[in-house]
């Protein structure tokens, strides 16, 4: 038995005599943005807003849930425009709590995406379980089901995604351990079986991931993660298995910082060795159908400056970019968001978007957001 059978042995034995907490971890990184921004606007902390909620013989249902309708104008230079309505997001997420040890929670989530099905899908489902007391001054949890694993943190005050989300957001089925020491530092590791395998590889839970959160201060916070195969991520970078010989890791940076009325943002995110060069070619091959790689090491980054000038008022700008992922894209930017009643909030976007070779001309990207939480 490997060393990493042994301690997933050891974890999963542990989860069987472990009480449990209520408390959900990072739910995807687009939505949080928005809750944020919204109680940003609101000026109020995201967990002061209390959801609709059911008690019953000591047990609570929570109901949360996020609307979000935008309209798209995209001028690509040396083309033609476009314009689009789109209802971007409906979720509805339900919370249980049979006791303050022990609960779950469950995401049910609709995109719509033109060519595609119109789908509601389970976007996530989690058993929350944790210690009742404290261990060497913190907190232990347990968390199982399908989730987004913690890699990347894609902290944004924009509308659409930073590329460092494209690139690293990793949604699966994983068990993980976090340790919250004094609301100081969280550690979180966890194990699950990824979608994509290398040659030769068997059907096994052999991907891995960790990370560490550090939060000195009010309104400051860095932290580092680590994924054990980049291609596990929903950024689709490898398209032919066959050519797949050996895993490829990731890692990820962030730091989020607030003083008076600026936020800065900044995340860089990367894979930490070389994809092999025939896969590489085999996906350029591929032309319009290949996937985000686009070179041997893909890496992003995102940087973004806010402030709140007024109250009910955000103006953000923002530089971002891509190598070896999505023709290199670069992108740079500014968002208006204003809270018109509680709950909701109005947002403005202008991107200004390009990428290497001949078909990628810039393009000039206006969306304009109407988001309703509850």
């Amino acid at each position: 038995m490997t060393l990493r059978h042994l301690l997933l042995t050891g974890l999963i034995m542990f989860v069987g005599i472990l009480p449990a907490w209520a408390d959900a971890p990072d739910a995807r990184g687009e939505i949080e943005n928005l809750k944020r921004r919204i109680a940003a606007l609101e000026g109020r902390e995201a967990e002061a807003d209390q959801p609709f909620t059911l008690e019953t013989f000591g047990k609570y249902l929570r109901l949360h849930g996020l609307l979000e309708l935008e309209g798209i104008w995209e001028k690509p230079e040396g083309g033609d425009e476009t314009s689009d309505l789109t209802l971007a997001t409906a979720q509805v997420q339900l919370e249980v709590e049979i006791n303050e040890n022990i609960g779950g929670h469950m995401v049910f989530l609709y995109e719509e995406v033109e060519g595609e099905d119109d789908t509601v899908e389970i976007d996530e489902a989690l058993i929350h379980l944790t210690h009742p007391f404290d261990v060497l001054g913190g907190r232990i949890g347990i968390y199982g089901g399908k989730m987004y694993v913690p890699f990347g943190m894609f902290n944004s005050h924009f509308v659409s995604d930073p590329l460092t989300l494209e690139l690293g957001e990793t949604n699966d089925t994983a068990l993980y351990l976090d340790y919250l020491w004094r609301d100081l530092v969280e550690f979180k590791t966890g194990f699950f079986n990824g979608e994509v395998d290398t040659v030769g590889d068997n059907n096994s839970i052999d991907s891995f991931v960790a990370a560490v959160e550090v939060t000195p201060a009010e309104g400051l916070s860095f932290g580092v993660s680590y994924i054990s195969d980049l291609a596990e991520s929903d950024g689709e970078l490898v398209t032919d298995e066959s050519l797949y010989r050996s895993s490829v890791a990731g890692g990820a940076a962030y730091l989020s910082a607030s003083y008076g009325i600026f936020t800065f943002e900044a995340e860089y995110l990367a894979a930490l060795e070389d994809f092999d060069r025939d896969l590489v070619a085999a996906n350029l091959d591929l032309g319009d159908d290949a996937s985000g790689l686009s070179g041997r090491r893909p890496r992003t980054w995102n940087l973004e400056l806010a402030l709140t000038p007024a109250e009910g008022w955000e103006v953000a700008v923002k530089a971002e970019q891509s190598r070896d992922f999505m023709d290199d894209a670069r992108r740079h930017g500014i968002v208006v968001a204003h809270g018109l009643f509680r709950n909701t909030s109005l947002a403005l976007e202008y991107l200004h978007s390009d990428g290497k070779g001949e078909e990628n001309d810039p393009v000039h990207t206006t969306t304009a957001q109407l988001a309703f939480s509850f």
